[in-house]
């Protein structure tokens, strides 16, 4: 069984839809109002949907607040929710059901859309992007260096849909200086423990993206941007951590693009992105087949052998792959094929010469230069 436990604070006019949505759950669950702000408005709704009120008189901050919340459940699984969001009648019947196929889950969590003045995005830029990067996570979730990889270059959990398992977690969140960042520190934290990460690619929840929510306030504050900086830089070194910083600060103020532009920035993103994880999984898995071996597959014929770099390798390629089937619909064939080709030719015909070490031949170049401005070419047409 799951409970969910709705965070509550002051008289958000949101709370009430939130609840509803708990209460229309296709399965059985319990829910329990906790807050350290107790008032008329959190009392009546509470009693209108006979929910358990909990109320936190030691409140010493968001992370106590969300600790005291924890504790107030007694079932395996526990989601700790924001009283802005809505979640999908299927959220506990779908997060119990893959959780318990892995018994060592450490936590499950989901996919999203967003809901912006009463209007439900389901895909944007940001959204894209996440959905991105869970999936290694999703693919190997028992790994490790898989998820902290993925963490480190930005966090595509979302903290609402979370689900803990109580008998592996201990605590919701993690005793810290950050302010806004509190999840994605957490999440890295949990990610060095053994057991399964679990992701759910379907959207369970609707994120509300208000100008009151403490997301929006803090990243206009500039309080995100420094947070994220110290993130990175656990991890990559000064100009690394810069360059990812001024992304991710990008990726979170895209709420003022409007359609047509947000529909041809997201085309050309998803081909760069393509591009990235085509040429890294070449340049990866080649790599990777050099060093010493860690993992096999036979069966009498056939025979695999990678290690950790390798796998890391076939990953990229097949994101690319899947990522291809979504890039193909929004451009020309004729335009789209030739173009990719030859820029992944180029930049791993490059890339092989400074990473793997592998010669260079006049034949090659003479192939480079042509398809070059073959692509300058079939540009100056029109395209």
């Amino acid at each position: 069984m799951l409970t969910f436990v709705v965070c509550a604070y002051k008289d958000q006019p949101h709370l009430e839809d939130c609840v509803k949505s708990l209460k229309n759950q296709t399965i059985m669950s319990k829910i329990i109002i906790s807050t350290s702000t107790p008032n008329d408005f959190i009392k009546d709704i509470a009693k209108k949907y006979d929910v358990e009120l909990k109320i936190n008189k030691k409140s010493s901050g968001h992370i106590n607040d969300f600790c005291f919340a924890f504790e107030q459940a007694e079932t395996k699984y526990v989601t700790l929710c924001h009283q802005d969001d809505i979640y999908c009648p299927d959220f506990a019947e779908k997060m119990i059901k893959n959780m318990e196929k892995n018994s060592d889950s450490i936590i499950g969590f989901s996919n999203y859309n967003e809901l912006r003045n009463d209007k439900i995005i389901k895909n944007n830029k940001l959204l894209f992007i996440k959905k991105i990067l869970n999936l290694p996570i999703k693919l190997f979730k028992k790994s490790k260096k898989i998820r902290l990889f993925m963490l480190s270059i930005g966090n595509a959990i979302c903290a609402p849909t979370v689900t803990y398992n109580k008998e592996i977690v201990k605590e919701p969140i993690i005793k810290s200086d950050l302010k806004a960042n509190i999840d994605w520190d957490t999440w890295i934290y949990l990610a060095k423990n053994d057991g399964s990460f679990v992701y759910i690619n379907k959207p369970l929840l609707l994120r509300r993206i208000h100008e009151g929510s403490l997301t929006t306030n803090v990243i206009e504050s500039n309080i995100m941007r420094k947070e994220n900086k110290e993130i990175f830089s656990r991890f990559w070194g000064p100009k690394i951590t810069e360059y990812l910083t001024n992304i991710y600060s990008k990726s979170e103020k895209n709420n003022k693009i409007n359609k047509k532009e947000k529909s041809n920035k997201m085309k050309y993103i998803m081909v760069g992105l393509y591009l990235i994880l085509t040429v890294a999984g070449l340049i990866l898995y080649k790599y990777g087949s050099t060093k010493d071996f860690s993992f096999s597959l036979t069966n009498g014929v056939f025979s695999l052998k990678l290690n950790f770099i390798s796998i890391l390798g076939l990953c990229c390629y097949l994101l690319s792959f899947l990522l291809y089937m979504l890039i193909l619909p929004k451009f020309d064939l004729s335009y789209i094929m030739p173009v990719t080709s030859a820029i992944s030719y180029i930049s791993i015909f490059v890339l092989s010469i400074l990473i793997l070490k592998e010669s260079v031949t006049i034949y090659g170049i003479i192939g480079s230069m042509i398809i070059l401005i073959g692509i300058v070419i079939m540009n100056l047409g029109g395209k």
